[in-house]
């Protein structure tokens, strides 16, 4: 089980759990978004989406969450992560994810996620961060 207080980013008053892993960095917000971080220079495996929910199991708060995931500089995502997000198995605790593409490789990667590997559950993209949290919080999967 996750200590609570280990996890609590006191920078951000918004944040009530944190965790650090290889590739990225997990956050659960007051909001009930769940926050992915793609580190910089990093690609994200399947490996790195099973310790992600395995971070996101131990949460317990809710079945499902809404997801934002925001990816860094030169950092990517493979194959099979991909496939494996895009799957019911890989979205388990997916209700929407917005995507959020700061940089012309991060967006053609997510075209390609939606397009081609056809998430399961709604997915969109966004340059504007306030915009995807107020979809994500929306009741419209549209």
């Amino acid at each position: 089980m996750l200590s609570f207080f280990e996890n609590i980013d006191a920078d951000d008053a918004r944040i009530l759990l944190r965790k650090e892993l290889q590739h990225t960095i997990v956050k659960y917000r007051k909001d009930g978004i769940i926050h992915i971080i793609c580190k910089s220079g990093c690609t994200v495996s399947s490996v790195d989406i099973y310790a992600m929910a395995k971070f996101i199991y131990h949460i317990g708060e809710a079945n499902k969450y809404n997801f934002l995931i925001e990816p860094m500089r030169d950092s990517a995502i493979d194959d099979k992560a991909r496939a494996l997000l895009a799957s019911e198995k890989g979205s388990l605790f997916l209700l929407k994810n917005a995507i959020l593409c700061r940089f012309i490789m991060h967006e053609m990667i997510s075209n390609f996620f939606i397009r081609i590997d056809n998430p399961t559950i709604p997915t969109k993209i966004f340059k504007d961060k306030a915009k995807a949290i107020e979809w994500l919080l929306s009741s419209s999967s549209a």
